[in-house]
């Protein structure tokens, strides 16, 4: 198998030992808590995709992550800006599931990295194309972390390899359809499945 140059780790199964591969890859992208992963997923993590709302958020600053930080080279929150008077009306009423924690978790796990946020125009954007791709099955808010990376890094680089993509959870991701965008990457060439 060809060494990959970037690879996007999911929070699904992974039943391969991809230790050796993720250990010796450039780049190697992991999500919220499952970024501690076991020791057969390697240890390398250069991009740590992190939900930036909400009990995860909170959670992240808690109990902080013992994966090695100093490999890092990217933070990236994948929620958008939240709006500003609607923030500090949500602190005001303690609605914690819906309290922004971006700033505490750059300052936590991004001081000697570039820290970024995905934009509401780039999640809108993706979300839009993958409604094309079929009719939905709930009403859906916003495509999961792992199809956004899998779209932003595209841009990047010719080819992804990736590994721990069930497409279930949380009921308001359109997984079906993202399957489906996933696939047809997969028969283009572009992704390549490491499990």
């Amino acid at each position: 198998m060809q060494q990959p140059n970037i690879i996007i780790l999911g929070n699904g199964p992974v039943g391969a030992h991809i230790a050796a591969s993720v250990n010796r890859c450039p780049r190697v992208v992991r999500f919220n808590r499952c970024a501690d992963m076991p020791a057969h997923l390697g240890k390398r993590c250069t991009d740590l995709w992190l939900v930036g709302r909400g009990y995860q958020a909170h959670g992240l600053l808690q109990r902080p992550l013992t994966i090695p930080l100093e490999g890092l080279s990217q933070v990236m929150i994948t929620d958008p800006n939240p709006h500003p008077l609607l923030h500090c009306f949500f602190k005001l009423i303690h609605r914690k599931g819906k309290v922004d924690y971006a700033n505490q978790l750059f300052k936590m796990y991004g001081l000697h990295c570039k820290c970024e946020r995905l934009s509401a125009q780039f999640r809108q954007s993706l979300l839009a194309h993958l409604l094309t791709l079929g009719p939905v099955i709930h009403r859906p808010y916003c495509p999961s972390s792992g199809t956004l990376a899998i779209a932003f890094y595209l841009s990047q680089f010719d080819k992804i390899h990736i590994a721990g993509f069930a497409f279930r959870g949380w009921k308001r991701h359109p997984w079906h359809l993202e399957k489906r965008y996933v696939d047809g990457l997969i028969a283009a060439n572009k992704v390549v499945l490491l499990d």
